[in-house]
């Protein structure tokens, strides 16, 4: 079992999430053949903290407390996020709308889409540092399966200086999911749990996620960025096809090419890669 302490906040991650709850990176919908990736926000400051309430019932009686018992959530807080930067793939992500320059060529132009009443479901992967007590830096991932992003405010403006004056801020807000997103259901994990929030993950290195709707007899794809291990036993990455764990799958993973070589698919397989990076490009 790992313990340790947590500190700072390295990367964040965002992908959407289709009908099954997979993750389908910066893709809607994935076609045959296509592979997506997980988009790497640009220069994460801080997230709030996910809150719940839980409803409890007191039994009391002869002037005095006989007992309590929870009951489960009764409310689940949205929290906010942070981004030194404003990252227009992202906004474009989470609203719904797109990048526009076709007004002005050189020029780009974007919209809140304030009005759109259900923005995407996608997934958020926030990586902070961990330390365990016997002195070894890790990092962990508060992975969010089934979450909605919108900006939490917008057009600020301001002739201060210092650190960060104009950040963007955003609002995340959490529903529970069956599936995690390595790909694998709650139920078929050792968690002990159908479904939930998020889970934690603790890792040698940051991770990030790439996803592969194979055509009929692929035997390979390539990740979004050089995994920093080749391993494809189930110790460091992860491989899952069409929701089971799928490492005797994997055949071969190259660390500088990110090509990963598979048995031959089946049309319509789905894939999804968790694994360690640097994010080095490829």
């Amino acid at each position: 079992m790992t313990a340790g302490h947590i500190a700072g906040f390295y990367h964040a991650l965002f992908c959407l999430r289709d009908a099954d709850g997979y993750p389908t990176g910066t893709a809607r919908e994935l076609a045959n053949g296509e592979t997506t990736h997980a988009h790497k926000l640009i220069a994460p400051v801080e997230a709030s903290a996910l809150t719940f309430e839980r409803e409890s019932a007191t039994f009391r009686g002869g002037q005095q407390i006989l007992g309590r018992r929870q009951l489960g959530i009764s409310e689940i807080g949205a929290f906010e996020i942070t981004l030194s930067a404003f990252d227009e793939a992202f906004h474009a992500l989470i609203s719904g709308s797109a990048v526009d320059t076709s007004i002005a060529s050189a020029n780009s132009v974007t919209t809140p889409n304030a009005l759109h009443a259900d923005p995407p479901q996608g997934m958020l992967l926030l990586t902070l540092g961990f330390q365990t007590t016997a002195g070894v830096n890790k990092y962990i991932t508060y992975a969010y399966p089934n979450v909605q992003i919108s900006e939490a405010a917008a057009g600020a403006a301001s002739q201060d200086g210092g650190e960060n004056p104009l950040p963007t801020r955003y609002t995340v807000t959490v529903s529970g999911a069956e599936r995690t997103f390595f790909g694998l259901p709650y139920s078929a994990t050792d968690l002990g749990a159908a479904s939930d929030l998020f889970v934690r993950y603790v890792t040698a290195k940051p991770i990030s996620v790439t996803t592969f709707k194979a055509g009929v007899g692929a035997t390979s794809f390539t990740l979004g960025c050089r995994p920093v291990s080749g391993e494809h036993a189930g110790a460091r990455n992860v491989w899952t096809k069409n929701g089971v764990n799928a490492h005797s799958e994997v055949t071969g993973v190259n660390t500088a090419t990110g090509a990963v070589t598979i048995n031959a698919a089946a049309d319509g397989d789905v894939f999804v890669s968790v694994f360690e990076t640097e994010f080095q490009s490829i």
